[in-house]
């Protein structure tokens, strides 16, 4: 069933829709005048896997009264591929066309069936002029069919966009962007960590491990400790490649998203990385009538972080 925060919104903010598995979650976010944040829904349906879910995302998106309010989806895990790749030496109008013939044999699915977009990264120290951007890839079928969806739950879509850059989104936020952060949230079936500073995004990794693998080995000392690791090494050489490839000085905190604390994970980023090790609560960040459990937290992270979609900045 829905389970949040389901009254007062109106038209103004911003909305976002994220799946996850069987797992969607909408939220609503109003900036007010003096700059603070409103969290005026979070709200969660953690059985969307029958016939019935669109319906109960229609009755959802009624009762929270959300009008003509602007909504960015987030497209699903596994339904888009994301590639770093170098922006080839060609006029603007055509870059598209060079990437899209740059990438199509790293794609599981023909490349004229997909839908590229881009968005470019801050200049490497080492890239000798060399520019580096994100291919984020897609089916058009795929596409389609997540418009197609939330038309029939009677939601208006603005943008489309990936869990990456809402995470990032969250991370730019937070006080310690400004000195650079390492930030890592951790959905059902697989982890991402992002490095921003000053409110541009210079890394994304994908972790394949996820909440369920952690906590398929709570009980197996042996077995937790080695899933551990592998996120940590993932992570140190994530740190390492940004400390390599941008003039920005070390990252000093990494922030772990709300959940993201399983399995002594947090003293382990400390032992062996050495940074200052934090754990985000959504709690500090909003006004909310109600305070948001962990859980709910983790459910709604990228939905919230859909919600707070603003143009792009750049390095």
């Amino acid at each position: 069933m829905w389970q949040g925060f389901k009254k007062g919104v109106a038209a103004s903010g911003h909305c976002g829709l994220s799946i996850d598995d069987a797992r969607v979650a909408l939220a609503h976010v109003q900036r007010q005048a003096d700059g603070a944040l409103r969290l005026s829904t979070a709200a969660v349906d953690r059985r969307a896997n029958d016939d019935d879910w669109p319906h109960r995302l229609q009755r959802q998106a009624g009762r929270v009264q959300l009008g003509r309010t602007r909504l960015t989806s987030v497209l699903p895990n596994g339904s888009y591929q994301l590639v770093l790749v170098e922006v080839p030496d060609v006029p603007a109008n055509e870059v598209k066309s060079a990437i899209r013939w740059q990438i199509k044999d790293l794609l599981d699915f023909s490349v004229d069936d997909a839908v590229i977009e881009l968005f470019e990264m801050p200049e490497l120290s080492t890239s000798n002029d060399k520019s580096m951007a994100y291919a984020v890839a897609t089916r058009r079928s795929c596409v389609q069919e997540h418009i197609e969806l939330l038309h029939d739950a009677g939601l208006s879509l603005d943008v489309i966009d990936i869990p990456e850059l809402c995470t990032r989104n969250i991370a730019t936020l937070l006080p310690q962007d400004a000195d650079g952060i390492a930030f890592l949230h951790f959905a059902e079936n697989h982890g991402t960590l992002t490095v921003t500073r000053q409110g541009v995004l210079y890394l994304i990794r994908q972790i394949e491990k996820g909440l369920a693998a952690m906590n398929a080995v709570s009980g197996d000392d042996f077995a937790r400790t080695e899933l551990v690791s592998q996120i940590v090494l993932e992570t140190q050489r994530s740190l390492d490649y940004y400390e390599s490839h941008f003039d920005n000085g070390p990252i000093k905190e990494l922030v772990l998203a709300p959940g993201a604390n399983i399995g002594g994970l947090a003293d382990s980023l400390y032992e062996e990385l050495g940074l200052t090790i934090s754990s985000l609560d959504l709690n500090g960040m909003f006004e909310t009538k109600t305070a948001m459990s962990t859980a709910e937290q983790s459910d709604c992270l990228l939905a919230i972080g859909a919600a707070l979609r603003t143009e792009p900045r750049t390095a």
